[in-house]
């Protein structure tokens, strides 16, 4: 998709109409708009970004572009996607909360963002993962591949 033209701008307004958002930003790939939302975001030069271990490399590139550090996360075998159990025994162990952010003690980073993905359209657990977002005070954003952020209950599965 072209970002340049007469019509960019006219599908910007179809879709922000039809979705009811605010503002739309035509963007030429995933990695350029994920790349936008950390930046908007506030995840600055030497963060780390939480994202599953499990991802297509643009994950992790459009945290790099930010100058930020990819923190990966282990993932549940049923949804190939972030662990929320196995997140939270982990940012209980190494996060201190300061300042209103939330601090690796290990390396002695701020954690300023939580990027789940959805892969190969098996929704993550995207409640819990929120849940955790908040306590910690992270940006949640969260991307997909093939899924159109349905969630586990569009498709009928557990929680």
């Amino acid at each position: 998709m072209s970002t340049a033209g007469p019509f960019v701008g006219q599908f910007e307004d179809v879709l922000a109409a039809y979705t009811g958002a605010k503002h739309v930003i035509a963007t030429s790939s995933g990695t350029a708009a994920l790349h936008i939302c950390l930046k908007i975001a506030g995840v600055r030069i030497g963060d780390e970004v939480l994202i599953p271990s499990l991802s297509f490399v643009a994950t992790a590139n459009a945290v790099a572009y930010c100058g930020a550090i990819p923190h990966f996360v282990d993932i549940d075998a049923a949804t190939l996607g972030m662990n929320p159990t196995l997140l939270a025994d982990r940012l209980k162990s190494i996060v201190e909360l300061r300042d209103g952010a939330a601090w690796n003690r290990e390396t002695g980073r701020r954690i300023s963002a939580l990027v789940p993905m959805h892969t190969f359209g098996h929704p993550v657990d995207t409640r819990s993962l929120a849940k955790l977002a908040d306590h910690y005070r992270l940006c949640h954003l969260s991307t997909s591949d093939a899924t159109h952020q349905r969630t586990r209950e569009d498709i009928g599965g557990r929680r």
